[in-house]
């Protein structure tokens, strides 16, 4: 056998051993991708399992060191940047005492329980048995997380409040779903989660801003993770220079519209006078098909066969959990590839003719959520990466990827004239500049240049945002260093290729749509690299 093959050889093995000890451990985590050896199982929890999943990224670091990179194929060598990636990103927050600062154990469970109540329109005989398996456990899982955390950052111990303080609409759901038995099943959760809150509560806080990475860690996953050979500071200078330009433009159209008038105003009048014709829900439905169908006559990408996708209302017990609209993507083990694009309409639960509109009118813009959402947005590009030949290549997602695509997509939605409403280009630019300044606060929180005030306060006087919106935003900054600024990086990055491919080349725009989504949700630098002859 030659060296280049054992060499190939040799890393598909330690590869699949990692994945196959480690979904074993976590079957939360393969229960989220459609395994079917994780259902109704919350797995072990505490700080020796922390260790132990310690010991185990170590090994894998160790026998990674030692393979010949350059024999490896093309494929290959993606994966091996994905997985080296995760696991430095992994020993890096486990050496920070990530796992004990960061209070999540009440969201693991709530996210498994709907993710099972979903899965129980269809198959409720299946979600039942294990929502009971679940529930059963759950006592035992929260009392081992309480002992793990050590001092509970801040604004992770304030997430952690608010979710414990929706458990009783989860709780509900699940009663109703369960039927006889429910209330049975969830009357020692909620004691356990109350005893959990009780427990967090107690201990000392962490000091404050513990959350930031630094800028040492930030830097190596912005070299790692986004796959981007720019230093901190060449960031910082993209994101102003981005920001006067698109700050400039959104300035140059508002002002056709509003004179001396900001644009927030500009737009919020804009809003107050949409009224979409019939249900919100179908207006979704409507503007997903009709925007699917824009970008298939424009030949702008090519569209996955055998996927499905169902827009849907947000359930009452959801509510609180998702912004206007978001998107649910199948797991790539699942054979069903069914993603579900979620429409949370408030007006439902409002009273008044007038409160009912003003909920309905916080959904203007619906052609570009729909673009960014369902297709050729997140639905597309997800189920088209669980696709791929290589078995684990689906479980290495990168946000500089999966959220420069969502934005390229609203991009082309302008360029392609997918909706001729003059109001389009605005909410694009708008969007755009927010995406824009998360680099700023992103950077400056996670190298601690930024308190969390200020980093709310920040997307208070930039974009616009109420402070609820601005701290609902920051909140989830915090916990995850890197993945805000990749929204409009990963844009750029996919303008960059563009230019060089499509106006440097000759390629089609499908081509190089098609291209860009081939290999999976992995930094654009990487494509460049590896893929292109």
């Amino acid at each position: 056998m030659n060296t280049s093959k054992e060499t190939k050889q040799k890393f598909e093995i330690i590869l699949s051993d990692y994945f196959t000890e480690t979904l074993a451990a976590h079957p939360l985590w393969a229960n989220s991708l459609g395994m079917r050896q994780g259902e109704g199982k919350l797995g072990e929890t505490g700080a020796r399992f922390a260790r132990r999943d310690e010991k185990r990224r170590q090994k894998a670091l160790m026998e990674l060191d030692k393979i010949a990179a350059h024999e490896l194929s093309s494929d290959q060598q993606l994966d091996r940047l994905a997985w080296r990636s995760m696991l430095l990103t992994e020993c890096e927050d486990f050496k920070r005492g990530f796992h004990a600062m960061n209070p999540s154990a009440v969201d693991d469970l709530f996210d498994v329980l709907l993710h099972e109540l979903q899965r129980g329109e269809d198959e409720p005989v299946r979600a039942k048995r294990n929502i009971r398996l679940l529930l059963r456990d759950a006592p035992r899982y929260l009392r081992q997380s309480a002992e793990m955390i050590d001092c509970p950052e801040r604004v992770w111990r304030k997430i952690m409040q608010q979710t414990v303080s929706g458990a009783g609409a989860l709780f509900g759901a699940v009663e109703v779903f369960m039927g006889e038995e429910g209330l049975k099943l969830t009357n020692p959760v909620k004691r356990a989660v109350k005893q959990y809150r009780s427990d967090i509560m107690a201990k000392k806080l962490a000091p404050k801003n513990s959350f930031a990475l630094g800028a040492e860690n930030l830097q190596r996953r912005v070299h790692d993770e986004l796959g981007l050979d720019y230093s901190l500071g060449q960031i910082e200078a993209i994101a102003l220079s981005e920001a006067d330009r698109v700050g400039g433009m959104l300035g140059s159209l508002c002002g056709k519209y509003g004179k001396g008038k900001s644009v927030e105003a500009v737009i919020e009048k804009a809003r107050s006078k949409w009224n979409p014709p019939g249900e919100l829900l179908e207006y979704y439905q409507d503007e997903t098909v009709r925007v699917a169908r824009a970008f298939r006559a424009a030949k702008a990408v090519g569209f996955p066969e055998g996927d499905e996708l169902q827009v849907r209302l947000v359930p009452e017990f959801m509510r609180h959990l998702y912004p206007t609209a978001a998107y649910c993507s199948p797991g790539p083990f699942e054979k069903r590839q069914r993603g579900i694009f979620w429409v949370n309409d408030l007006s439902l639960c409002k009273a008044s003719r007038t409160e009912k509109e003003a909920e309905v009118q916080q959904h203007f813009g619906v052609s570009l959520t729909c673009a960014h959402e369902a297709y050729p947005g997140h639905h597309l590009q997800f189920v088209t990466a669980n696709t791929h030949k290589r078995k684990w290549r689906p479980l290495f997602a990168h946000a500089i990827f999966y959220e420069g695509w969502t934005l390229w997509c609203e991009q082309m939605m302008v360029d392609l004239k997918v909706d001729s409403s003059r109001w389009t280009k605005i909410i694009q630019l708008h969007d755009a500049l927010w995406r824009v300044h998360r680099i700023l606060v992103d950077l400056r929180l996670q190298t601690g240049r930024y308190t969390y005030e200020e980093g709310v306060s920040h997307l208070q006087r930039y974009v616009g945002f109420t402070k609820a919106r601005a701290e609902a935003d920051v909140n989830w900054y915090t916990s995850s260093p890197g993945v805000p600024m990749s929204y409009w990086l990963g844009r750029l990055e996919n303008a960059r290729l563009h230019k060089r491919l499509v106006e440097g080349r000759g390629w089609s725009l499908k081509r190089f749509n098609n291209w860009l989504l081939s290999h999976g949700t992995l930094p654009q630098g990487w494509l460049e690299k590896y893929m292109l002859d």
